[in-house]
C-alpha cells in the first residue's frame, strides 16, 4: 500500500495539520514511496504492466474526483470517514481471505472494463481518503485476476505512482496541501520503502499482519473521538 493509511493519522496528529490537509499532503508524499518500492519489484520480474497501465487510466480520471468530495466535505466528517475506514481496514486485514486459485476469473473485453472499473474505485478512494488504493487493488489482483501476491503488490504500486500525484493536484486546487512539508516526506518515504520491504522479508507475515490491524484498530477509535471533540461544524 501507499502509506497514507499510517501517514494521515501522523499528520493529524503529531504534525496538527487538518484533515483535508493530511489527505492532500499524504498523497503528495507516498508518489515517491510508490517509486522506490516499484523498482524493487520491477526489477524482480513483479509487475503486470498492461494490467498496471489500464488500471491507472481509471484512477486518474477518478481521483481528482475523489479530492473534491473530500474539500466538500466538512473537516469532522472527513475525519470520521477515516476513522471509520481505518476500522474497516484493521477488521479486513484480521480477516483472513482465502488465497488466489492462480487463474483469472475475469478474460478478454470483460477483463478490459473490470480493470478501467477497478481503476476508477481506487482513483476515488485514493483522492477522497488520502490514501493509495493498494488495499482496494491487491485483493482485487489476487482474487479476481489470479496474480501472485508479489505481482500483485507490485503492480499496486504502479498504479499508485499515477493516482497519488493525481489526487494531490486536486487538493492542491482547494488549498489543502502542507507543500512545504512534501520534500522531507517523499524523501523519508523513498528510503522507507525499500527499506521495509528488505525488513519484511524477515519477519513472519502474519506477525506483521495483525500488528498492523492492531494499529489501525486503535488509530481508527482514536480518530473517531478525536473528531467528536474537534470543534466546528458536523
Amino acid at each position: 500500500m501507499g502509506g497514507g493509511l499510517v501517514l494521515v493519522p501522523l499528520l493529524t496528529g503529531p504534525f496538527r495539520l487538518t484533515q483535508h490537509q493530511a489527505h492532500g499532503t499524504s498523497l503528495a508524499a507516498i508518489g515517491a514511496a510508490a517509486l522506490a518500492s516499484l523498482l524493487v519489484y520491477a526489477a524482480h520480474g513483479n509487475v503486470a504492466w498492461p494490467t498496471a497501465a489500464l488500471v491507472g487510466m481509471g484512477s486518474v480520471l477518478t481521483a481528482g474526483l475523489g479530492a473534491r468530495w473530500a474539500a466538500k466535505t466538512s473537516n469532522r466528517r472527513l475525519a470520521r470517514s477515516f476513522a471509520v475506514f481505518l476500522v474497516l481496514v484493521g477488521l479486513r486485514l484480521l480477516w483472513r481471505a482465502p488465497a488466489a486459485s492462480g487463474e483469472a476469473l475475469v478474460h478478454g473485453a470483460p477483463r478490459l472494463v473490470f480493470d478501467f472499473a477497478l481503476g476508477g474505485a481506487i482513483g476515488l478512494l485514493a483522492g477522497f481518503m488520502g490514501v493509495g488504493g493498494g488495499l482496494l487493488a491487491v485483493p482485487a489482483f489476487t482474487l479476481l485476476l489470479g496474480m501472485t501476491q508479489q505481482s500483485a503488490q507490485g503492480t499496486s504500486l504502479a498504479v499508485i505512482l499515477v493516482t497519488a500525484p493525481v489526487g494531490a493536484i486536486g487538493h492542491a486546487r482547494h488549498g489543502n496541501l502542507a507543500l512545504p512539508m512534501v520534500p522531507g516526506l517523499a524523501l523519508g518515504a523513498a528510503l522507507g520503502g525499500p527499506l521495509a520491504s528488505w525488513l519484511a522479508q524477515n519477519l513472519p507475515h502474519e506477525v506483521l499482519v495483525r500488528c498492523f490491524a492492531l494499529f489501525l484498530l486503535a488509530n481508527g477509535m482514536y480518530a473517531w473521538r478525536r473528531a467528536g471533540r474537534s470543534a466546528g461544524p458536523a
